[in-house]
C-alpha cells in the first residue's frame, strides 16, 4: 500500500505544479473504502479523496489514470458544474435522484454522465504524456455499473480505446524539468503517513496528505467522483420501494 500512496502523492505534486502553479491540492486517503472524487472548499482550495481500498491492488497504469481522471475534473471544473446541475434538478441527496421525474432524470443523467467522459479522455491525454497506456489504465472501469451519474464501464473503455489515436499526449517536458524536489517533499510526505486508522492532522498548509477513517465531503460544495457504485445505489432504492409499498400492499390485501 505504501508505493500506491507514495504514487498518488507524485502524481499529484506533478499535475499541481503542470496545471495550478505549484498550488497544493490536499489529498485525503480514506480507509476501508473505495470512494474517490475532487471537490472544492469553502476557501476555494482543491481536494482529492482516495480509498485506500481502491487503489491497493492497482497497477501503475491503472493509479495514474484514476488521479489523472480525478485532476480532469478539477481542470475542467466539475466540482463547480455539478454544484450547478444538482442545485438546477433541486438535488441535496442520492434519494432526490431517485425522485426524479423521467425526463429529469434523463436529462440530469446525460449531463453528468458527459463529465465523466470527458474526465475520461483528459485522463487518457495525460497518462499517454507520462508514458502509461490509457486503455490498460482504464480496464479497472470494466466492472463498474452504470449508475445515474456513469456510464457503463464498458462504455467508458470502449470510448479511450475508439479515440485512442486522436488524443494528442499532454507534454510534461517542462513541468518535469523542476519537479526533482517537489518529488522529494512527496516521498517525505508519504513516510508520514500512517498506517493505523488514527486521523493524521496538521496545521501546517504545507503537509499535503492525511488519513481519515470517512471522507470529509460537504456535499453543498461540489463533489465529482463515485459516491457509491450503482449496483449499491439500485439496491439501496430496492429497499426503499419496498419498504413503501409493502404496507400499501398489505393494507389492500387485508381490506380485500
Amino acid at each position: 500500500m505504501a508505493n500506491q500512496t507514495l504514487e498518488v502523492l507524485k502524481l499529484s505534486v506533478l499535475f499541481d505544479n503542470h496545471f495550478f502553479n505549484g498550488v497544493p491540492t490536499q489529498v485525503h486517503f480514506t480507509q476501508s473504502s473505495n470512494m474517490v472524487g475532487t471537490w472544492i472548499d469553502e476557501q476555494g482550495a482543491a481536494n482529492l479523496s482516495i480509498g485506500l481500498d481502491r487503489i491497493q491492488f492497482m497497477s501503475n497504469d491503472q493509479l495514474a489514470f484514476l488521479i489523472a481522471h480525478e485532476y480532469g475534473h478539477l481542470v475542467l471544473k466539475h466540482p463547480e458544474r455539478t454544484l450547478e446541475i444538482q442545485q438546477q434538478y433541486g438535488i441535496a441527496s442520492t434519494f432526490d435522484e431517485f425522485m426524479l421525474s423521467f425526463d429529469a432524470k434523463r436529462d440530469y443523467s446525460k449531463l453528468m454522465r458527459e463529465m465523466e467522459l470527458q474526465a475520461d479522455l483528459f485522463g487518457a491525454k495525460l497518462v499517454l504524456g507520462l508514458g502509461h497506456d490509457p486503455v490498460s489504465g482504464s480496464s479497472f472501469l470494466l466492472s463498474e455499473t452504470k449508475s445515474i451519474q456513469h456510464p457503463e464501464g464498458t462504455l467508458r473503455v470502449a470510448k479511450i480505446k475508439s479515440s485512442q489515436d486522436a488524443i494528442v499526449a499532454e507534454d510534461f517536458s517542462g513541468t518535469f524539468n523542476h519537479l526533482a524536489l517537489q518529488l522529494n517533499d512527496a516521498e517525505l510526505l508519504a513516510a508520514l503517513v500512517p498506517s493505523n486508522q488514527n486521523l493524521f492532522e496538521s496545521t501546517d498548509s504545507s503537509v499535503k496528505a492525511m488519513v481519515e477513517n470517512l471522507p470529509s465531503i460537504v456535499s453543498n460544495e461540489g463533489y465529482a467522483g463515485d459516491q457509491m457504485y450503482g449496483f449499491e445505489v439500485s439496491v439501496f432504492l430496492t429497499i426503499v420501494v419496498l419498504a413503501c409499498a409493502i404496507p400499501r400492499w398489505w393494507r389492500k390485501t387485508s381490506v380485500g
